[in-house]
């Protein structure tokens, strides 16, 4: 399986539902908020798909069967790294890459620098379709409150495609 290399000029898509779709293409601020905390906090990310294992056809194509019930218009967002990692740095997370390791890293917890991004592929056992590019924004777990909300104004100036 390919993965993703999530180099500064990678591109990451996140879907927006439709809640959150406001006027003129452009996303609600909660589309960017960190998905909700999980038992393992490890296991915390904002969900985004990389644009360098799959198209956005078929990135569309899981979304609107897993969110949509097989029908509509899916609206994706498309930021690069580079993108994430400012809006982090500028929140007060440090996002800065490690060229040993040839990763994004960030600094949350007293064991030492985690990766910031982080391969999470959907099989398709209980699918008929998967997500071979899912993947993790993992330094969402260390926005809290504030600081979630100014990373996810940030990133929602840019407009969505509808595929």
């Amino acid at each position: 399986m390919k993965v993703p290399t999530f180099s500064a000029r990678s591109s990451l898509a996140r879907y927006v539902d439709e809640v959150n779709r406001l006027k003129d293409r452009r996303p609600a601020v909660a589309a960017f908020l960190p998905d909700p905390p999980s038992a393992d906090p490890t296991n915390d990310h904002l969900s985004v798909n990389s644009l360098e294992i799959e198209s956005v056809k078929k990135i569309a194509a899981y979304h609107r069967w897993k969110w949509q019930d097989s029908g509509g218009k899916v609206a994706l967002c498309v930021h690069k790294v580079h993108e994430y990692n400012d809006a982090a740095n500028k929140c007060g997370v440090r996002v800065v890459y490690d060229r040993e390791m040839s990763k994004w890293q960030f600094l949350f917890s007293a064991s030492g620098p985690e990766d910031a991004y982080k391969h999470r592929p959907v099989p398709m056992h209980n699918n008929p379709i998967g997500s071979p590019s899912h993947s993790g924004v993992e330094f969402a777990r260390a926005l809290k409150e504030h600081k979630a909300g100014q990373f996810a104004r940030r990133l929602s100036g840019r407009k969505f495609h509808l595929v």
